[in-house]
């Protein structure tokens, strides 16, 4: 207890601080863990939270907790001198700085933020060159789906189906359907996650239903929406939600996939 105390009371008198390229990293929150391996960090990261799971490797990383909620002492055994985190309202985190555990914060809330965020993670653990480099790219791709012509097709992003929720103005989903050149049907609900109804979907008329592939059918939901708005009156597509739910680098993949679903046919 003494020795506990103490390490308090030293981190309160000297805050932590990332003065050289951290080694031993935790990534908080899965959008992190993608950062850092993209920007070819992967080697510095000990520890994840749950759904840490991409690309492969980052399977094999010790599991300190979710993004929600860290077990410190967990975490603490892992020798960590840096932690990137959503918020440090996540239970867990204000005690990890306490005992001198450098946060950084990332929680990307559109492009350029995610940008910013990739080039800190990249001078904090001395990959700048492969951080710009990675940034670089992610611009160039992102330039030239904004240089496509735009299909304005209606599009309902069916963020879940019981109870029904979609995303609204705030959402970050209604910036790539816009940056994908569609609109979002309830972009003027401003509200990120909005409950609707079935009534007010067909009243928005949309042309293009996205369906996350996350527990459920894509089958299913086809045949949901077309005994609703009629059969061969509205097209599908089912993506992976990883990669437009997680603000890290492959949002891009996300986004041009979305693209080509507004501008092309069916995705089945």
């Amino acid at each position: 207890m003494k020795r506990l105390l103490l390490a308090l009371l030293m981190a309160a008198l000297f805050p932590a601080t990332v003065t050289a390229a951290a080694q031993r990293v935790l990534a908080l929150t899965p959008h992190a863990c993608e950062m850092l391996y993209a920007i070819n960090a992967g080697a510095q990261l000990v520890g994840g939270v749950s759904f840490c799971d991409y690309p492969a490797e980052a399977n094999n990383l010790p599991r300190i907790g979710s993004y929600e909620r860290i077990n410190v002492e967990a975490a603490l055994r892992l020798k960590p001198d840096l932690a990137v985190a959503m918020s440090r309202n996540v239970v867990g985190v204000e005690m990890l700085e306490k005992m001198g555990v450098a946060i950084v914060i990332s929680n990307p809330t559109g492009f350029e933020t995610m940008f910013d965020d990739i080039l800190k993670l990249g001078s904090l653990t001395g990959h700048s060159v492969e951080a710009t480099k990675l940034v670089q790219n992610l611009r160039e791709r992102l330039q030239k789906v904004r240089s496509l012509p735009r299909s304005e097709v209606p599009v309902f992003y069916e963020v879940w189906h019981d109870p029904m929720l979609t995303a609204g103005g705030p959402s970050f989903i209604t910036d790539l359907i816009h940056e994908a050149g569609g609109r979002n049907v309830f972009a003027d609900i401003n509200v990120e996650t909005p409950h609707v109804n079935v009534e007010s979907v067909i009243r928005a008329k949309p042309e293009l239903i996205v369906v996350p592939l996350e527990e459920r059918s894509i089958s299913d939901r086809r045949t949901f929406w077309e005994r609703w708005l009629g059969k061969d009156k509205v097209r599908f597509a089912a993506i992976n939600p990883d990669i437009l739910h997680r603000p890290g680098p492959r949002l891009l993949d996300g986004l041009e996939l979305l693209q080509k679903t507004l501008s092309a046919g069916d995705n089945p």
